[in-house]
């Protein structure tokens, strides 16, 4: 195919993308189809530019090595989830593992870094170091994400789920919720770039292992071997630490 031609298809993607996005990537069987919301510093997407952040750095190089070519798409979470479902997108950077995810993702051999759960509060709010702390609280979430076995299951706690961390944030800033709960190195990050007067709080949740999946209905599936072993050449050689200390 001449290089012209193949650079007005790209082109003629791109506005596909930003017009009917999910039809777009769905004609598109040659790039591999990565989805996920925007949770900085793991997930980024700003107008303007490439969509970033620890995870799309990490799947970004491994990408590279591999000669894969991606397309990056900023979708709700729970949404993400569905389209990986159905096949309508192929790969996550991110996800939690549980049995009902196992049965439309493929979770990858090589594990992302583990991230405490914290909570964040207002500086005049009472201490907490028990869960039972939560009782009578309301504690913000993130919709459709999982904190880990301790919390997700534990009982009489108020959880008030919002689409995004930053109005998860806000909305305790101002006093309309009592509790922020979210990734440790996310919800610091965040802190520092909203300039929010928030405290961490003792209690914490052991961080989980979360993960590389595709799609068991992707295409792309028969060639997670070897995206396995090049994430796991990237911890080897080096590459996987110095992506990770950029964050």
């Amino acid at each position: 195919m001449p290089l012209h031609r193949r650079d007005l298809i790209r082109a003629g993607l791109a506005w596909a993308l930003l017009l009917d996005p999910a039809r777009a990537l769905a004609r598109e069987p040659v790039l591999l189809r990565v989805v996920g919301s925007a949770d900085p510093p793991f997930r980024t997407f700003e107008p303007g530019r490439p969509p970033g952040g620890l995870y799309h750095d990490l799947i970004n190089e491994a990408a590279r090595r591999l000669g894969w070519q991606l397309v990056f798409l900023e979708v709700p979470w729970l949404r993400a989830l569905k389209m990986l479902e159905g096949g309508q997108a192929d790969l996550i950077v991110g996800p939690l593992r549980n049995p009902e995810r196992e049965q439309y993702l493929s979770f990858g051999k090589v594990a992302l870094p583990a991230v405490d759960k914290v909570f964040y509060t207002r500086p005049d709010a009472r201490p907490l170091h028990e869960l039972s702390d939560l009782q009578g609280l309301t504690i913000a979430v993130h919709r459709g994400k999982r904190y880990g076995g301790l919390f997700d299951q534990a009982s009489g706690l108020q959880r008030v789920e919002l689409n995004d961390y930053r109005t998860v944030l806000e909305m305790v800033a101002r006093g309309r919720l009592d509790v922020a709960l979210m990734p440790e190195r996310q919800g610091d990050w965040m802190l520092r770039q909203l300039g929010l007067a928030l405290m961490k709080q003792p209690l914490r949740l052991g961080g989980d292992i979360h993960h590389v999946a595709m799609s068991r209905l992707s295409p792309w599936l028969a060639l997670q071997a070897e995206l396995d072993q090049t994430l796991q050449a990237m911890k080897d050689d080096g590459s996987w630490r110095h992506i990770l200390d950029r964050y």
